[in-house]
């Protein structure tokens, strides 16, 4: 009755992914960058294998290249935790490539 998918519904949380998911989606502006509090951001880090680990806390990049910037941004609400900052309407489209 019901297919085996290979969704682990249960699985570790991958927040990385999680935040490109919402920072790619399909027909928003490009992002510009995440901003993320900061023990969002340590947890994040924690599950991360060592070449991610490095992108992201050396560089300051999320995803794949170019990647999104990632900022550490104590003051935003507790939930959700993060924001998207997307480029403005008319900017060029590789906005955020000419930050990374």
């Amino acid at each position: 009755m019901f297919e085996a998918t290979q969704h682990q519904h249960w699985g570790r949380p991958d927040i990385a992914a999680d935040l490109l998911a919402v920072a790619l989606t399909r027909g928003a502006a490009p992002p510009r960058e995440i901003r993320i509090r900061p023990e969002l951001y340590a947890r994040m880090v924690a599950g991360m294998g060592p070449d991610e680990r490095a992108a992201v806390v050396d560089r300051r990049l999320l995803g794949p290249p170019p990647g999104v910037p990632v900022v550490v941004d104590p003051a935003l609400p507790e939930f959700p935790g993060f924001e998207v900052v997307r480029a403005r309407p008319g900017a060029a489209a590789g906005t955020h490539a000419a930050a990374a």
